[in-house]
Parts: C-alpha cells; structure tokens; sequence
C-alpha cells in the first residue's frame, strides 16, 4: 500500500476512535516499512514521436544543435505530448527548453553536451543572498524548465565538457546539466553523465522524482534534492563527485520555505570527497520521512552520514538500514547550528529528532582535509537533537591520537563541515544537548591505541547503552558522562549495569 494511503487510512481509523464509532479493540493500525521501494508511479506520454534531426539537429558534435532540438521538443508539446528522439550522434548544445508531457529518448549512442557560447545568461534572481549562486539560478543550465508536469530523459549520455564548471560560469556557459524549477512526475533513467559540473541535478520544489539507474563519473554535486517530496532513487551509481553525492535540502531559492518528505534511496553506490549521504547545508524548510538502504560508500572524505540543520529546519523521520562506509574522514555527523539563512521572519533554530540508523558498518577511515575526525551528534542547547538510535552499528577508526583532550566543552563551530567543529574529548563518539539517545549492539574499534576517551557524552536527558562495546582508551577509559539524565545500561563488557536518574560527572 502507498505510504500516503496508509497514513490517510491511520487518520480515518484515529478521527473513528475518537469519534466513538469504533471500538478500542478493533484490528491494529498498519506499519510501515521505511525499506521497501514506494513504487510511485511514472509519467505516460501520448503515442508520438519526434526525431531531432528532422528539425536540423545535425548529431555531429560542432553545429549548436540548441534551436534544432528546442524547435522538437516545443513541436511535441503543442502536440499534447510524446517522445522526443536522439538518434546516434553528438548533439552540441545549452539551455535545452524542458516542457511538460515530453519525453527526451536518447539512442545508446546519442550524447548531449555543453557547448561553449550557446547557453542563456542567468536570471536575476531576488533571494540569491540566501544560498549559494549556483542555486540560486537554472536557465545557466544544459537543460532547463519551469513549473513542468510529466517529463522524462531516458537513456545515452549527458555531459557538461568544457562549457560547464564547478563555479560561477562565464558569459554564454553554464554551471549546471538538469535542472527543474517547480515540477510535477519527472523520470530520470539509464542516464550516463561522463563528466558534470556545479550539479548534475538540481530540482527545488519538485514531487514525484524518480532516477534510476543513473551513472555519474564527475560532477562537484550529483544530485541536489531542493525541497523535493516523493522521490525514489535507486540503481545509481556516482563517482568522482567532488561534493555530495546525495544532498536533500532546502534553499530560499524561490523565496518562500519548501519541505520535503517521502524521499527513498537504496541499492547504490556512492564515493566523494565531500559528504557520502547529507542533509544540508542548505535547511531552510523541513524534512519528514527520508530512508536509505541498501547502500555502499566508497569515499567520503567529509562524513559518511551527514545531517545538518543551521537554517530552521526540523529533520525528522530519517532511517538507514544496510549501509556500508569506507574511505570516511568523519563516520556520523550530526549538527544543529544557527546560520539561519532563510527569509521566513521568525525562524527559530532548528532540531535533528527520531533517525535510526540500523546495520551500519563503517571502516578503513580515511584522513580527507583534516585528519579521521571522531563521530558528532550536536544539538543546540536551546534546540536538542530528539530520540536518535543507533542499532547494530559498527565503527572501526585508525587512532593513534596521544593526546587525551580533556576539554569537554568545544565551542560551536563556524559552519556546517565537521573539520570546522574542532577537537573533540573523545575518540569515537562526542554527543551533546539531546534528549533520547540509544546505542543498541553498537561497537568501536581502532587500528592503533588512542588517548582520548571513546565515548563522551555531554548533557543527554535518557541514554540507553545495551550490548554497547569499545576497545578502552589508552588510560583504560570507555566513556566519560557529563550532565546526564536517566541512564540506562545494560549487557555492555566492562560496564556496570544500571539504571539511575542522574550522573554529573563519571568517567569509566
């Protein structure tokens, strides 16, 4: 059953109870799997065909084939729609003129690329101030469209090549492969991008995503989900990003908050520079219902699994399952922070609350910029991170630090990224300001003995340590416990079990 149906149902159900229309007893409502495949539907497109090369498209890789291919897709829109074909070729272009209820098919050996000169100038753009330029503008794009319905590129390849860069563009070039502004059932299948450029992707405000089996060898970010609702992502496969690879977030782009729910990621592969799987930076609107499964990570020299919120937002609802890191300079990542870069007047700061993270195995930490850096989960003294689990979740770091790092309480940091939070007391895991926190079969290990103490944990109102195990710092410490409220633990090797209502200050 859809997830939406159900929770439509679960309303009902409720509004009867409380209504006194049904009995207590009755048949208990329906749970959801946050791991199995949504199935959200796909668009269908009308029975008819345009082939580019009817419309002059030349497929030879020197001709701007960009009027040609303009010219097709708006014939098959006033049409009432179809499909769009690209024969076998090499078809120079920019800025693409997207439009509903097209389908772009291109032949195995059809490739689309930047050429310099031929894309359009970015648009103006009145809350650029609230997020970085190449969000803030999409016609500087190889494709681009506004407020679509049902569209699809299947198929070939995709590429920037030398017209399009990670940073702002020059005058006729651009920044960006796909992007969408506002738009409705858009399908995105069996794609190659060779090489990419700012994003591969940027979709803001857009429900009803679906990319399969898509392959991305280079790009600064692979896809960026910008206030997206019902997306399923699976089959991918991106390299070389020399950002995030997924990154859900939220921007003031289009100047007013924008949440995003129902989001579903599994059976992929990923490796970055940056960040493995994040949310943020940009946080601007919240985000409900997100999961992740069946995942590998071969690179992430930032975090493995990165959750941010600085610009108000509420994440909520997040759940990963089967996830398996190497190659991360920081395993978990988890800030609340107080940018507050959006335009909504009266933001307040943000929370992380209820992610569980379950089978996650995550070794062979890598240095990045700054070193294998100690898990984080931060939440803001005035705004904690709420009711985060981690079950059956395994992390070996290299180590090898001798200095112990005492101070407990380091600053906040300036930005988002973990190298910017500091030195951390412990070794493995620094955790402050939550309220709810359970570690269930958890276990650190090192590669080399390390000074600092593994686990330290700073003003947390319910910690729950059941089966948890760490190899001992190098002065025979496991944890250390500051300002902690109802403690309860249990079956962890060298530790007492315990259930008490307050512990100021312990370490052991």
């Amino acid at each position: 059953m859809n997830p939406t149906n159900i929770m439509k149902k679960q309303i009902v159900l409720s509004a009867l109870l409380l209504t006194g229309l049904m009995p207590l007893q009755s048949q208990p409502a329906e749970t959801v799997n946050p791991f199995t495949p949504p199935n959200f539907p796909t668009p269908k497109f009308p029975d008819q065909t345009y082939n580019v090369k009817d419309f002059g498209a030349t497929g030879g890789g020197v001709v701007n084939d960009t009027p040609a291919i303009n010219q097709a897709i708006e014939k098959c829109h006033a049409a009432g729609g179809g499909t769009v074909t690209f024969p076998a070729g090499r078809y120079a272009a920019g800025s693409i003129h997207l439009q509903s209820n097209v389908r772009l098919l291109l032949d195995p050996d059809a490739v689309i690329f930047g050429q310099a000169g031929a894309f359009e100038a970015a648009e103006p753009n009145a809350f650029s101030h609230y997020q970085d330029g190449g969000h803030s503008h999409f016609h500087d794009s190889l494709m681009w469209g506004e407020n679509l319905e049902n569209v699809a590129i299947i198929g070939g390849k995709i590429n920037g090549g030398g017209a399009i860069g990670h940073g702002d563009p020059k005058p006729g070039n651009g920044d960006k492969l796909i992007t969408v502004k506002v738009g409705r059932n858009l399908d995105f299948e069996n794609i190659t991008h060779e090489k990419g450029g700012h994003f591969c992707y940027l979709l803001n405000d857009c429900t009803g995503v679906t990319i399969a089996g898509v392959v991305i060898k280079e790009s600064r970010d692979a896809v960026d989900l910008m206030g997206c609702s019902d997306v399923q992502i699976h089959g991918c496969n991106f390299t070389g990003c020399a950002d995030d690879t997924i990154g859900v977030k939220s921007d003031y782009a289009l100047g007013r908050r924008i949440n995003s729910a129902n989001i579903y990621v599994w059976d992929s592969y990923f490796e970055s520079n940056c960040n493995g799987l994040q949310f943020g930076s940009e946080t601007a609107g919240d985000f409900h219902n997100v999961n992740f499964w069946n995942i590998r990570i071969g690179k992430a020299l930032k975090a493995g699994i990165g959750i941010t919120s600085g610009d108000s937002a509420i994440v909520d609802d997040v759940n990963y399952s089967n996830i398996v890191v190497k190659g991360a300079a920081c395993p978990i990542y988890f800030l609340v922070w107080d940018r507050m870069r959006t335009g909504e007047p009266g933001a307040k700061i943000g929370t992380i609350k209820n992610v569980h993270l379950q089978d996650v195995t995550i070794t062979d930490c890598a240095p990045g910029r700054v070193g294998v850096q100690p898990s984080v989960i931060s939440g803001w003294k005035t705004s904690p991170f709420e009711n985060i689990t981690l079950e059956n979740v395994k992390i070996i770091y290299t180590g090898g630090e001798t200095n112990p790092l005492t101070d407990l309480f380091p600053p906040n940091p300036r930005d988002y990224s973990p190298k910017s939070f500091g030195p951390r007391p412990a070794s493995a895991f620094y955790i402050r300001n939550g309220k709810g926190l359970t570690f269930k079969n958890v276990e650190f290990g090192f590669e080399n003995a390390d000074a600092r103490t593994p686990l330290v944990v700073d003003s947390v109102d319910g910690l729950t340590l059941d089966n948890f195990k760490t190899q001992k710092s190098a002065g025979g410490l496991a944890m250390r416990l500051e300002n902690v409220k109802r403690l309860s633990m249990q079956n962890s090797p060298g530790l007492a079990d315990r259930k008490v209502e307050a512990v100021t200050d312990a370490a052991e």
